[in-house]
């Protein structure tokens, strides 16, 4: 995370984490449950290097191993999604598009 945050804080981040991610207190990659020995990570959904912010809305709870796997790695949902955007845009249409022939030229 972006800056460093106190137990108390961390504990209440965790606990809204947990409510709103669906699956309570269990990974939200494999679905594992958290215990002692396996506690939760916070983790940036988006890379940080790609989006610069601590904020909630990207973060998840997370396994040490999934969080060490996912590691700096855009989830894979995420990149499909943005190149179904890029791909339907005029602008990469347009790059795709083969140059007409000049009038007038045969093969």
């Amino acid at each position: 995370m972006s800056k460093r945050i106190n137990a108390k804080n961390r504990a209440v981040l965790a606990q809204r984490l947990a409510e709103r991610s669906g699956c309570g207190w269990c990974c939200f990659y494999c679905r594992s449950p958290f215990t002692e020995t396996s506690r939760a990570t916070f983790d940036h959904y988006i890379p940080y290097w790609l989006w610069r912010t601590g904020r909630q809305r990207n973060l998840v709870l997370a396994c040490g191993p999934c969080n060490s796997a996912k590691a700096d790695a855009l989830p894979w949902a995420v990149a499909v999604l943005l190149l179904q955007k890029v791909r339907s845009s005029p602008v990469w249409r347009a790059a795709c598009t083969p140059p007409a022939a000049p009038s007038g030229v045969t093969h």
